[in-house]
């Protein structure tokens, strides 16, 4: 028998807590480590969609990327989106595991799946975060023009449409970040990249990255990050074979494009 607390040990050894970043919240999130897990779906978020998703394929634990709870809850009510997952969550009895950070950091994690989502090559870590994981960089197939590879990240993505400054050199090295890693160009410089792929930007960086001579692609929050969901499914189905894996079907980007 397969239990909550065994997937949570397969992702533990995946993505180690250590790695998160220490104002992070990973790891069990909801339900009970002995219950036994016959089905399990995994998604970039756990949304009350999700959970209803969940509950009709008859899984008893949904493994995400972003935390379930993050800030400090005060009350699990019907009046906030969260309260609602929580007790929908409870009232089905299913688990909820996260890794976030850890599993941005991890090797094979989040920007190792969105480096290969873009087909990098030589990648290697980009040196950000407190441990200095996060971040991957690596050469492209063959080289490309910033508005060019604005269209492939587009397109390697699935994403809705992509914001970008045209750093106004070739690009042969790009550096990603799923998620909102702005902040952390100066890494993808340093590793000689021309491009930083990520997940939000503000208008101030996409200023700083122009004067600096990098393309910075803005792909979106979930496009750069919602592979890490077929990476849970894949490692916890290598690993207990008899477990049935999902990637959720119904979990979309919440952003639209006109």
């Amino acid at each position: 028998m397969t239990t909550v607390q065994d997937i949570l040990h397969i992702l533990e050894e995946f993505a180690p807590y250590p790695l998160a970043e220490s104002w992070d919240n990973v790891g069990l999130m909801a339900g009970d480590r002995r219950q036994a897990v016959t089905r399990v779906l995994c998604a970039l978020d756990v949304t009350e969609a999700v959970i209803a998703e969940a509950a009709a394929l008859g899984a008893e634990l949904v493994v995400a990327h972003h935390p379930l709870i993050f800030t400090s809850v005060k009350a699990v009510t019907e009046d906030d989106a969260a309260g609602r997952t929580l007790r929908r969550a409870i009232r089905q009895d299913i688990a909820v595991i996260c890794m976030h950070t850890n599993a941005d950091c991890a090797e094979g994690g989040v920007n190792d799946a969105l480096a290969a989502a873009l087909g990098l090559t030589d990648v290697v870590q980009m040196g950000a975060g407190e441990g200095g994981l996060l971040g991957r960089v690596g050469d492209l197939a063959h080289p490309m023009q910033p508005e060019e590879f604005a269209r492939f990240v587009k397109g390697s993505l699935s994403a809705g449409g992509v914001r970008f400054t045209d750093g106004g050199r070739e690009i042969t090295r790009a550096a990603v970040g799923g998620g909102a890693c702005g902040k952390l160009m100066d890494f993808a410089l340093n590793q000689g990249a021309q491009a930083f792929v990520i997940g939000d930007c503000s208008y101030d960086l996409m200023q700083r990255a122009q004067s600096l001579g990098l393309t910075l692609v803005d792909a979106g929050h979930f496009p750069t990050e919602n592979p890490i969901a077929a990476v849970f499914a894949a490692r916890i189905a290598a690993a207990c074979p008899e477990v049935e894996t999902h990637v959720s079907a119904v979990h979309k980007d919440c952003i639209q494009f006109v």
